[in-house]
């Protein structure tokens, strides 16, 4: 007869996004051009690399985002 696993423990919840993150409303339907790059500016200021960017993009259009 198979036990079932103990249960993990609570993890507490930490807000650990950047207190200067680039977000937009998602009501809105339009994204500026100037929005854009800052948020691409910004992930760039965290290390990311144009390869990195490319998944970015490919994965949120997967999500159907089309801003």
């Amino acid at each position: 007869m198979a036990t079932t696993p103990a249960p993990l423990p609570e993890v507490p919840v930490t807000d650990k996004r950047c207190p200067n993150r680039v977000e937009v409303d998602a009501a809105d339907e339009v994204v500026t051009a100037v929005r854009v790059k800052e948020w691409l500016n910004h992930l760039r200021s965290h290390g990311w690399a144009e390869k990195d960017l490319s998944v970015a993009w490919l994965v949120r259009g997967r999500q159907g985002v089309q801003r």
